[in-house]
């Protein structure tokens, strides 16, 4: 009975629910009796403020309960009609008026008494401008209401709404049924979830609907982090005790001779705790956290090669078709050196080439693969898959991990963000992962030099600049927000900065780079950029994450205001991979507050996880965190910024009562209600 929560609203026999009331909450998405409980507020209409006229002293929203003394339609200025009252309730007199309604003259009956609820003004008189009014001899609730206000439609009112709703839960509440364990509930002191749902649309004072939204905070959140950390126990329980490891790490030996570069003690410390995890035996489930140009990659690729030598097949998933063709050329000639076979699977990839492929990967030939969504096809099928990597994690959600992870006989995952965020948040926010952060970056870095350029004169002197740079034999990149010229925003375009640097820089070599160009375009720019067939590279996002470019020493950033503080860094981090001095120019002539505080934090500071910190203020964390099937942005009642406590805390409810039960969820309404929530993610 309770999953037919989740059925269609038409199954429910709701008075007044008609075909066109129905598809106007459709829009609204409102589907089932579930979506209708759980469509909240988005504010309140408080008229619990009752007051006594001669109380009145600033102006306020209140309610009032007077005697009309006089009536009048006084002539305004032609096609303007005005209806004007005077009440009293002894305590003082008031002007009621309403503009456009002459109907009130016949309708309002002098020496009747009424509530009138609105803005009180204070001027040489008091006055009540379109108030509300209900006759007193018909009103039950004199102390007023809370009344509750949706995000509405045209084809849906807000009393259409209250009315449905109103019906739905005097009909058909009793089937909500209590979803936290009544331990938590006791513990906690959570309210009740049938009062919570009454108190969250029509509650009957402050505090109720306080605790109702207390209530709904740590559901949501329970819902969330019970049902990720419920896949980690299913996955830990499945794999425990299922592999041992020959310890061979002679792959690993040779690549680390032929590094040209040392690796960090933080490098060194998270290949030495994921190491000692494989060894034992233990499923990994690490998000490897670092900022730009860490070296997040090596620890990775090191921990393929020892999987690799051991027997297992691994997998490299990228966002990007030019991401994972990026980790192609920085892994291939290394790992077939070491007689380790490496291929690229992208959506580009057809035909006989890709059957081809999925043969070789099927049969276990190929020991890396490399690929984007792609992987995660269903005909992509492995013979022993034993680590998969996943880049910039934030741009996947748990259930497409998930689905890649389930085409191996182990689990072992590792994610990679170069999306910095406060430690407690991400223990908090990645559930089923273990955090290891690379806090420190290769000797020899120079931080980035980082400039807001905001007039025509400081542009003039930047292009005299990288004149100068690029003659010394460095590089540079331009971005752009758009690829073609937009009518309606005036953003720079990538043929627009073409066109600009043909004039200002003629004498060198230009390359563009977008998301519509071919995937054998696109490689062929960035294979010529990194060979130094050019000297500057005007492109989009698309160079966003992982292109690594030692030589190219300058990144300039059109309209910087319409990116977030998160891409903006990630874009500065395309520059300063070498131990040249590294510079990153901000064009924008912003004069929003809010943008201009993004473009002095970039000036200010390089410490991504700071930067993050700022970014999780400014944003929404839903663009932060990636999109619905991350579950963050589903969150209505927590600020993942502010209620890191309350999210902590809730992780430590999940992971203790899972504990107890051997990873199995008891609760049998919030195990659907997390079947539901994740089989939404699945499909959105």
């Amino acid at each position: 009975m309770y999953k037919h929560i989740y059925k269609n609203l038409e199954t429910f026999n709701l008075k007044g629910l008609g075909e066109k009331t129905n598809k106007g909450l459709k829009k609204l998405g409102i589907n089932s009796l579930y979506d209708l409980l759980y469509y909240f507020p988005r504010a309140y209409d408080d008229r619990t403020n009752m007051k006594k006229i001669g109380e009145l002293r600033g102006e306020e929203y209140v309610v009032i309960k007077a005697k009309i003394m006089s009536l009048e339609s006084p002539q305004v200025r032609s096609g303007l009609k005005m209806v004007k009252a005077r009440a009293t309730d002894g305590t003082g007199v008031i002007e009621l008026v309403w503009f456009q309604m002459p109907y009130l003259k016949k309708t309002l009956k002098v020496g009747e008494e009424y509530i009138f609820i609105g803005n009180v003004k204070v001027g040489y008189i008091l006055q009540m401008v379109g108030a509300e009014y209900k006759l007193l001899k018909n009103q039950n609730n004199l102390g007023g209401e809370i009344l509750p206000i949706y995000s509405s439609s045209k084809e849906i009112t807000q009393n259409t709404i209250r009315r449905i709703l109103k019906e739905a839960i005097n009909n058909y509440l009793n089937i909500f049924q209590e979803n936290i364990p009544p331990e938590i509930i006791s513990e906690y002191k959570i309210m009740n979830r049938i009062k919570a749902l009454k108190s969250i649309h029509f509650p009957e004072n402050d505090k109720m609907l306080e605790e109702a939204k207390r209530r709904f905070g740590i559901e949501e959140l329970l819902v969330l982090e019970m049902g990720i950390l419920e896949k980690r126990f299913e996955v830990s329980s499945k794999n425990n005790g299922k592999y041992k490891l020959d310890g061979k790490s002679n792959l690993v030996k040779e690549f680390l001779k032929n590094l040209e570069f040392d690796l960090t003690r933080a490098q060194k410390r998270v290949i030495t705790e994921i190491h000692k995890c494989l060894n034992e035996g233990k499923v990994i489930n690490h998000l490897i956290q670092g900022d730009v140009g860490s070296g997040k990659t090596v620890v990775s690729t090191l921990l393929l090669l020892y999987m690799i030598e051991n027997g297992y097949q691994t997998v490299i998933m990228a966002p990007t078709e030019i991401l994972a063709t990026q980790h192609l050329f920085s892994i291939k000639k290394a790992f077939e050196k070491l007689g380790v076979n490496v291929e690229l699977l992208t959506g580009s990839v057809k035909g006989k080439k890709r059957e081809a492929m999925l043969e070789k990967i099927s049969n276990g030939e190929i020991n890396l693969v490399i690929g984007t969504h792609a992987l995660i096809e269903e005909n992509v099928v492995f013979l022993n898959l034993g680590l998969v990597v996943i880049d910039e994690q934030h741009r996947f959600g748990v259930v497409q991990r998930k689905l890649l992870r389930d085409k191996g006989i182990l689990s072992n995952l590792i994610v990679m963000s170069a999306t910095p965020i406060p430690r407690s948040l991400a223990l908090s926010i990645y559930g089923d992962l273990d955090v290891a952060i690379i806090d420190e970056l290769p000797p020899g870095r120079q931080p980035i030099k980082t400039k807001w350029l905001q007039s025509e004169e400081e542009k003039e002197k930047m292009y005299d600049f990288i004149d100068k740079k690029i003659k010394e034999g460095r590089q540079a990149y331009f971005v752009a927000p758009l690829i073609e010229e937009s009518e309606k925003l005036s953003i720079k375009s990538t043929s627009e900065i073409y066109e600009e640097i043909l004039q200002k820089l003629p004498k060198f070599r230009i390359g563009v780079l977008h998301g519509k160009m071919k995937s054998s375009e696109k490689d062929q720019v960035m294979k010529d950029f990194k060979d130094g067939e050019l000297d500057i590279l005007v492109s989009t996002l698309v160079i966003e994450v992982g292109v690594n470019i030692p030589n190219s020493t300058i990144m300039v950033i059109s309209d910087a205001e319409r990116f977030g503080l998160s891409t903006l860094h990630q874009l500065r981090g395309r520059v300063g991979r070498g131990e040249k001095q590294s510079y990153c120019f901000l064009l924008s002539k912003t004069r929003n507050e809010g943008s201009g505080i993004r473009l002095k934090i970039l000036e200010e500071t390089q410490d991504g996880f700071k930067i993050a910190e700022e970014d999780l203020k400014l944003r929404k964390p839903g663009e932060i965190f990636g999109t619905r099937q991350s579950g963050i942005s589903d969150l209505k009642f927590i600020d993942i910024v502010h209620d890191v406590k309350t999210i902590k805390l809730v992780k430590d409810i999940c992971t203790d009562y899972l504990l107890k039960t051997d990873g199995k969820i008891e609760n049998e309404f919030l195990r659907v209600d997390i079947e539901e929530k994740f089989k939404e993610s699945l499909t959105s």
